[in-house]
């Protein structure tokens, strides 16, 4: 589960100096993204926060988690009421938990954050 940034094809309409330039705001982007998800992520045992993952190409940058279970603590997930856990020690009393959406806000914010990379780095290259 992740979400990948994208510069709409603004990079092949570029010299490489506005493809640089590009590729430098979305790495900035996505570098900061991943310090903050570290940050907000949900804990319990540590195994969503060890499993984020970042990547960089030309022309997309991508932040997400590879834990199995990444979508059910953002989007929420149904449980079966009176299920015995043993890991909680108790039985289970919600039918619904309700997501945390962590990845989602962090998107909602980067997203000005990009745009105002992307436009600052192509005016400081001319472009």
């Amino acid at each position: 589960m992740g979400i990948t940034l994208d510069d709409g094809g603004l990079s092949a309409a570029l010299d490489g100096l506005g493809q640089l330039a590009v590729r430098t705001a979305i790495t900035a982007t996505v570098n900061e993204m991943a310090e903050d998800l570290r940050a907000s992520t949900p804990r319990d045992s540590g195994g969503l926060v060890n499993s984020l993952r970042q990547e960089v190409t030309d022309t997309e940058g991508y932040v997400g988690y590879n834990a199995e279970y990444a979508p059910h603590v953002e989007y929420g997930h149904r449980q079966q009421v009176g299920r015995y856990v043993p890991k909680l020690g108790k039985r289970l009393k919600a039918p619904y938990v309700e997501g945390r959406h962590f990845l989602s806000q962090e998107v909602r914010r980067a997203q000005p954050i990009l745009e105002r990379r992307v436009g600052e780095a192509l005016r400081e290259a001319g472009l």
